[in-house]
This record gives structure tokens, C-alpha cells and sequence, in this order.
């Protein structure tokens, strides 16, 4: 799994890539690039992403 920030056409979110599955988080104008890019870089924002997305695989 990666994570990592995008701004491709201007999107501004956080971008998850599972292989099989790809999952954007969009943020809000206010959230600056460089914060975002810091929030996905960040070992505890990335294990947060991970046991959520386990819970969604779990609940279908």
C-alpha cells in the first residue's frame, strides 16, 4: 500500500493506492500542501489509514 499527497488536476488530497483498490481523501482549501504531504509521509497517520481501511474490508 501507498500513500501519498496529489494534486493531480488540482484534486488537493491524499491518495491511496492498494493495488486492487484506490481510495482519495479530498481536502479542504485551508489544508496546506506541504501539511498534507507531511500527513501522508507520517508513520502514524499511515497506520490510522491502514486499520480503517482493515475495518472496511471487514464490514462487507
Amino acid at each position: 500500500m501507498q500513500i501519498y499527497y496529489s494534486n493531480d488536476n488540482k484534486e488537493h488530497c491524499i491518495y491511496i493506492d492498494e493495488g486492487e483498490r484506490q481510495h482519495r481523501i479530498f481536502l479542504p482549501e485551508d489544508v496546506a500542501t506541504l501539511d498534507a504531504r507531511y500527513f501522508a509521509q507520517s508513520e502514524a497517520a499511515n497506520y490510522v489509514i491502514q486499520q480503517l481501511l482493515k475495518d472496511e474490508v471487514g464490514a462487507v
